[in-house]
């Protein structure tokens, strides 16, 4: 199964990190290509994502599952939809009272026939995906940065 490694730090502390990161809703909205997250429970939810692999794209509905949940420390979930497994992880460091360690690891699969080929692209697409992936939430834990300056000044 093709995966992708980021890890990136960002000047918030761990309980401001946390609460952003395992906010369904919140996260869902900047994934790139992300249209809807509907949380059915605590653990699991639907995530409505345009997926597209070369010349060919189409929306997809990912069952997802979390299957680690560890306040302040790791979330981890699977994912399921149409010829798409997908599973990823995202697990906090706290450096200091104001800096936190993000590291976020996906991995993703396609299923049926020409499963093998497939995964070729897939790895390319995975990698372009995290890292606008990160890039979206960096921007916006900076902008809660840059608003949390402003509120003590």
């Amino acid at each position: 199964m093709p995966v992708t490694e980021h890890t990136f730090t960002i000047r918030l502390p761990i309980k401001i990190v946390w609460s952003f990161m395992s906010d369904r809703h919140e996260v869902g909205c900047l994934f790139p290509g992300c249209k809807g997250v509907k949380v059915l429970n605590d653990l699991d939810s639907i995530w409505t994502v345009r997926v597209s692999l070369g010349p060919f794209s189409r929306t997809v509905q990912m069952k997802t599952h979390t299957t680690e949940y560890r306040e302040f420390e790791k979330l981890a979930w699977e994912a399921e939809g149409d010829n798409l497994k997908s599973t990823g992880s995202v697990a906090l460091k706290k450096l200091s009272d104001n800096e936190t360690q993000v590291a976020y690891r996906i991995e993703g699969h396609v299923t049926g026939h020409f499963a093998a080929l497939q995964d070729m692209v897939v790895a390319e697409k995975l990698r372009d995906l995290a890292k606008k992936f990160i890039h979206n939430i960096k921007e916006q834990l900076e902008w809660m940065i840059e608003d949390e300056s402003e509120v003590s000044s």
